[in-house]
């Protein structure tokens, strides 16, 4: 028998004015005192509830009778998602491990129960932490109601650069999707978070429109008329017509043609990708260069600060 059983037990005596114990709980259930005194702490400290221990009574009240415990009946299928979940938040090897292995510790709490089915396996699945990332920003950017730039590629269409405001998440299927509309219009689509190659939240807010899922266009801070234009020599040529999410042209030879709007999204495609040259614009080279110098000065910064703590 689960520990919500005896929780619910130990409540019940004590609004009957029994004056229940850890004693009298691992008598009822069988359990040792340890355990039933870990019950008690866990609805103390996880419950929130008042209790006080009577020492005439030698046995525990609520301090406020309006204390209410919360919906703690968990059927064999919500026992079962809550077992899957425990064992793959207690496995998560990614970015905040600790804290979200500790949620994992938790939920298995509310699923102490000996497995009846021994042979059951747990389905294992991979934890994408781009797409964990991906949603981090569009919640992000949909509570502070700000624009937001992609690189956008859908099932069938070519890659397209485009300013959204996010409207809200949803999940039809398999398919994660973020419902938004382009800037400048009021109308949402639907965006599918798979197709989303690059995310970057800008400095521009929108406001929603009196209808749900409506968008009122910003008034300020609009993009240029005209993409940017860099020419740029590849050691490979593209496979399809994008290059990393951005609709590439051929130009001759190992050059190549790249239109894009966003200078720091391009900036930092740019750090991550595999090229050869910037032919052009020139600005853009020294943009690059410049960043690369400020990042090299930073690093070498650190190394030197190490260096001396180690030799005071």
């Amino acid at each position: 028998m689960s520990h919500i059983h005896r929780i619910q037990w130990f409540d019940q005596q004590i609004r009957n004015a029994k004056y229940p114990n850890s004693q009298s709980l691992a008598e009822q259930f069988e359990i040792s005192r340890r355990q039933a005194q870990r019950d008690i702490e866990y609805l103390a400290e996880s419950l929130r509830a008042p209790l006080r221990y009577v020492a005439k009574q030698r046995g525990y009240i609520y301090e406020d009778n309006s204390f209410v415990l919360p919906h703690l009946y968990i059927t064999d299928e919500e026992q079962r998602i809550l077992k899957y979940l425990a064992y793959r938040y207690s496995h998560y090897d990614y970015e905040n491990a600790r804290t979200i292995r500790k949620i994992g510790g938790l939920l298995e709490r509310f699923t102490a129960q000996p497995n009846a089915d021994k042979d059951i396996r747990l389905p294992v699945f991979e934890v994408d932490a781009r797409l964990l990332q991906i949603i981090e920003l569009l919640e992000q950017a949909v509570a502070s109601r700000s624009v937001i730039h992609v690189l956008y590629q859908g099932q069938q269409d070519p890659p397209q650069e485009l300013y959204l405001c996010p409207v809200k998440l949803s999940r039809r299927l398999d398919e994660d999707y973020l419902l938004a509309a382009i800037e400048g219009q009021e109308q949402p689509a639907f965006y599918m978070l798979s197709g989303i190659r690059q995310l970057k939240l800008t400095g521009r807010t929108f406001t929603a429109g009196e209808e749900e899922g409506s968008v009122s266009p910003p008034q300020q801070n609009r993009p240029p008329l005209k993409p940017f234009t860099a020419r740029i020599t590849l050691r490979e040529a593209p496979a399809d017509s994008s290059w990393g999410g951005y609709a590439v042209r051929a130009a001759g030879g190992d050059v190549y043609e790249i239109d894009f709007w966003d200078t720091e999204a391009f900036l930092g495609h740019l750090l991550r990708s595999d090229w050869t040259g910037i032919l052009s614009p020139k600005w853009l080279k020294h943009k690059v260069r410049d960043r690369c110098r400020a990042v090299l000065t930073l690093l070498d910064e650190q190394e030197n600060e190490r260096e001396n703590e180690s030799n005071p």
